[in-house]
């Protein structure tokens, strides 16, 4: 049994810790604007778990970790009195995932990351840094569920655009449709988060479902709602280096597949100055709007972090006092 005083020690490093930043996903709209990845999402049951929305208890999320215990493989806590365990009904009530299929993150038997990876890219044979595997030569589909796997999945704090080996694995899961066992995934997160010093506290919403369900007593404890900055959209796409043409999302640098209408090339010609003007105007204002609203996200985003940060600073105290 630990003694007290490593268990202050404890829980003064979880109140330090950083939550990670909330995302998460509506798949309609990469449906309706030409994506196949919704469609693996499917397959491995991640529909819910992705569209996750909800309140975040920061104070009660590092509770969670704090008392986060694995026994007889299955992780157990205590909070605010409430025993908890998460178990198979756990996970399949609040996240609705299927426990069955592997742990594929750990890797796949006689699977050769750099060939998976290799598969992954828009042009496998341009000379690059196989040592680090970017994100940004990736084709669309993989690049979105790059960007889910690392900010929803396993998610972190620090690049990315930059996948880790377990990313690796998980993506070839996906695109070979072989079932994950992502309660596993979840789990090793987790334990993760309370084992590194420097790893952030992940899925805060989910933690904070799992709470609700059990009833812990929520009164009384400081709350905050993700805001729009939390969802994966096209303002994530735009970031990747894609826009929209005609119907659907293509990379900025790759050709326009479709041949220019004659009409809409004789038109475009014979414009007058007058509408010239008026669509330079307009591509200037779509400009400035794209780049405020980078800014704001990126102001939200720190005033979301000074939130957390006099949080940590709050609870720091109450321990000290205590």
């Amino acid at each position: 049994m630990a003694s007290s005083s490593s268990s202050r020690k404890r829980v003064k490093r979880m109140a330090t810790k950083q939550l990670i930043n909330h995302k998460h996903v509506e798949l309609p709209f990469f449906c309706n604007h030409g994506f196949a990845f919704p469609e693996l999402i499917s397959s491995q049951h991640l529909e819910t778990f992705v569209q996750l929305t909800g309140d975040i208890y920061p104070d009660l999320v590092r509770v969670f970790y704090t008392n986060l215990a694995c026994e007889d493989d299955l992780l157990t806590l205590r909070v605010k009195g409430v025993n908890i365990v998460l178990t198979t009904y756990v996970w399949t009530s609040i996240a609705d995932f299927r426990i069955s299929g592997i742990p594929a993150h750990r890797g796949f038997p006689g699977a050769n990351r750099l060939d998976i990876y290799q598969g992954c890219l828009r042009d496998p044979k341009a000379k690059r840094d196989y040592s680090i595997f970017h994100a940004g030569g990736m084709k669309k589909d993989e690049r979105v569920l790059a960007f889910l796997t690392a900010w929803i999945l396993v998610p972190r704090n620090d690049n990315h655009a930059q996948l880790t080996i377990e990313d690796v694995f998980l993506i070839h899961a996906f695109k070979s449709n072989v079932l994950v066992d992502w309660s596993e995934v979840i789990s090793d997160t987790m334990q993760k988060a309370i084992k590194l010093p420097n790893y952030p506290l992940p899925y805060a919403v989910f933690v904070c479902k799992v709470l609700e369900h059990y009833k812990v007593d929520f009164s009384g404890e400081a709350s905050y709602t993700p805001n729009h900055t939390s969802l994966i959209g096209a303002n994530a796409l735009h970031h990747m280096g894609m826009s929209f043409r005609g119907n659907t999302w293509c990379f900025k640098d790759e050709p326009d597949n479709d041949p220019v209408d004659a009409a809409d090339a004789s038109s475009s010609a014979t414009r007058t100055h007058y509408e010239q003007e008026m669509l330079r105007m307009v591509t200037a204002l779509f400009d400035q709007h794209q780049t405020w609203t980078t800014k704001l996200e990126s102001i939200e985003h720190q005033l979301t972090s000074v939130q957390q940060q006099l949080a940590q600073l709050n609870t720091g105290r109450a321990s000290d006092e205590e």
